[in-house]
């Protein structure tokens, strides 16, 4: 199922990623650079979308108190910031989460063709948040494969997290520590490829 059926739903990618983002984890307090960074949406559409989300009822503000720069009277001083966090109690949240989950499946076309460009990709296996099955998962996101480009990894990393709105578990191993490990019938290696799974790149022919 392809991301772009919550754009079109609710009508732009900055707040479809924004409520991805909060209803997926809905028992964070975000600040707004943490909310920009981790959505990798523009500001000023980030203060606008989240001025919508409020006023709908669908996310709640607070604030948190952080250390100040200056000192009154030999006291430390502090500051205000505002914080957002998902309101679990609006009337249709539950099937909103529903529906956020069964819609950010990630298009494996795409997957593939990212994953490609980081490398010699030996094997690539999706599991977790990938295939709905985040809560009985170990890991999200398995690869294997020698001499990978770290920055470009980093930066499908950030681009995919910012779609699924949740934090992607990942190993990255080299051919070698993965033939060893699996020659040692390793337990972390087992429950990933024992349980559900789907193999994006499979060139060890598992």
């Amino acid at each position: 199922m392809e991301h772009n059926i919550l754009e079109n739903l609710f009508g732009s990618v900055p707040r479809a990623r924004i409520l991805r983002l909060f209803i997926r984890n809905p028992e964070e307090r975000f600040r707004f650079e943490t909310l920009v960074s981790r959505s990798q949406v523009r500001p000023a559409a980030a203060r606008l979308e989240l001025k919508k989300l409020i006023r709908f009822g669908l996310i709640l503000t607070g604030f948190e108190r952080i250390p100040g720069r200056k000192k009154r009277k030999g006291r430390a001083s502090y500051r205000k910031i505002p914080v957002y966090q998902a309101n679990k109690e609006f009337v249709v949240f539950r099937e909103l989460r529903e529906l956020v989950s069964r819609a950010s499946v990630a298009s494996r076309n795409k997957l593939l063709r990212q994953l490609n460009a980081v490398g010699r990709i030996k094997l690539a296996v999706l599991s977790g948040i990938f295939i709905n099955n985040g809560d009985h998962s170990r890991i999200d996101l398995l690869i294997v494969g020698d001499n990978l480009n770290r920055r470009k990894f980093a930066a499908f990393l950030a681009h995919t997290e910012s779609e699924l709105g949740k934090s992607i578990q990942h190993t990255i191993m080299d051919i070698e520590e993965f033939q060893y490990r699996m020659d040692m019938y390793d337990r972390f290696l087992r429950d990933i490829l024992e349980y559900p799974h789907e193999k994006l790149i499979n060139k060890l022919n598992l």
